[in-house]
């Protein structure tokens, strides 16, 4: 079984040499004179280009008296511009056969173009519009303030088990701005000024704080003059950036509590203090949760769903650029309690301590991340939010080709090691969430 895993990924890796004769993912890049780096990556593959910027700011770089302002510039991004009337983003990319989407995270907000290869100059006027002309006014600004205080009701405050992410890192970190949620504070957002977000835009929609992929069919030359034309104007950013630079404490000690909410299963949560994205400990760390949580073969799936103890179980290492959070999530089946469910999971964090992982479960997990890796690498939409986040975070997109070799090298000591170093009770947040009938039991 190991053998022919292994080969597969071989052979599927192979596949990619079209990108380039030694297989690797080929783009050229370069910084403009107001410091927006630029990565060209071709591929003629396909009549499509992605045209798509990272700029570096995310929750972690709000106020902690402002926060929420990283997502609602997700929202606000899409009001138009100077030159393009309010809620015309949409309508112009799709009327010419284009997809477009954003996300936000605790390190940086992505935002994206897919389009037919002949609308490549559109897309980046229109990115260069709402980087320098975006419709920050009174107008959109109340209407979005008012769209994610919604979400926030729909997603969270009104969603079973929806605030488990907001109460857990608000245990797990104390001084690290990772302790707040993504979404923010309804009323940090409500009471904000104008001003406030206008100079949120300010300081971090800058050409200095952002790259610009392009991936896809183009040709290189044309590319640069475009980029030129759209973007070699926008002024360079001037103000400060905010770049935390707190570290988190060790928790020293297990925080354990409970929180009553509209549910009818009971439900644990727990988090880790875990490692940088990009360490060593965080390429192990995602294998570890392959162990327990990715395949029908998994083990908290055989040791809790499949005895009836859990209906639905999770483990993943998300990955943040500062040291983040490793989350492990079990809902409980009918007639099981919070406290069976913390056992059985916890239970398989000491296995993970004090046992190697055999061979051949080892060899299956790996076999399947490294497969994991090599079809992203065949996305355009992958390989363009791969170099961003890369450069983002590293300033080397290079590492797009190394990827594989850090799965590669790891070993079933170095998991046993990694679940010794993080998998310690007294590195955990204990999180039960119990329906609010009994509240009062």
């Amino acid at each position: 079984m190991k053998k022919t895993l292994f080969l597969f990924v071989l052979v599927f890796f192979a596949g990619l040499t079209a990108k380039g004769q030694d297989g690797q993912i080929k783009f050229t890049q370069y910084d403009l004179p107001n410091g927006l780096h630029v990565i060209l990556h071709q591929d003629h593959s396909t009549p499509n280009v992605i045209v798509s910027l990272m700029y570096h700011v995310g929750s972690k770089n709000e106020d902690p008296e402002r926060t929420g302002f990283a997502h609602l510039f997700e929202h606000l991004m899409f009001e138009g511009s100077k030159h393009i009337e309010r809620g015309d983003f949409f309508k112009i990319v799709q009327s010419n056969g284009g997809e477009l989407n954003a996300n936000t995270s605790f390190d940086r907000t992505y935002y994206f173009e897919m389009m037919p290869a002949n609308q490549l100059e559109l897309a980046l006027w229109m990115e260069s519009e709402r980087m320098l002309h975006a419709k920050i006014d009174s107008i959109g600004v109340a209407t979005q303030k008012g769209v994610v205080i919604e979400e926030r009701k729909q997603t969270m405050d009104n969603n079973p088990y929806g605030t488990w992410l907001e109460e857990i890192n608000k245990r797990l970190f104390t001084v690290h701005p990772y302790r707040w949620h993504i979404i923010g504070s309804p009323e940090h957002i409500s009471n904000s000024s104008f001003e406030d977000v206008y100079h949120f835009y300010e300081t971090y929609y800058v050409p200095n704080n952002c790259v610009l992929v392009i991936a896809g069919d183009f040709e290189e030359a044309n590319a640069r003059e475009m980029v030129q034309k759209y973007f070699g104007d926008i002024p360079r950013g001037t103000k400060p950036i905010q770049r935390p630079t707190v570290v988190e404490p060790p928790l020293r000690g297990e925080i354990r509590d409970v929180v009553y909410d509209k549910i009818q299963l009971p439900a644990v949560f727990m988090a880790y203090q875990g490692p940088a994205m990009g360490t060593k400990d965080a390429y192990v760390m995602d294998l570890l949760c392959s162990v327990l949580s990715n395949g029908k073969s998994a083990r908290l799936k055989t040791n809790l769903d499949d005895k009836g103890i859990a209906v639905q179980t999770m483990a993943v290492n998300f990955g943040f650029e500062h040291p983040g959070p490793i989350y492990l999530v079990a809902i409980a089946n009918a007639g099981k309690t919070a406290e069976e469910v913390e056992n059985a999971m916890s239970a398989e964090m000491e296995r993970l301590r004090h046992e190697l992982v055999s061979e051949d479960e080892f060899q299956m997990v790996k076999a399947a991340k490294e497969y994991e890796v090599a079809s992203g690498l065949t996305s355009l939409f992958t390989i363009a939010e791969e170099l961003a986040g890369n450069h983002t975070y590293f300033r080397d997109a290079s590492r797009i080709n190394t990827q594989l070799e850090n799965y590669s090298s790891i070993t079933r000591e170095d998991l046993k090691n990694a679940a010794i170093k993080y998998f310690d009770k007294n590195n955990r947040v204990v999180l039960h969430y119990l329906p609010e009938s009994q509240t009062n039991q």
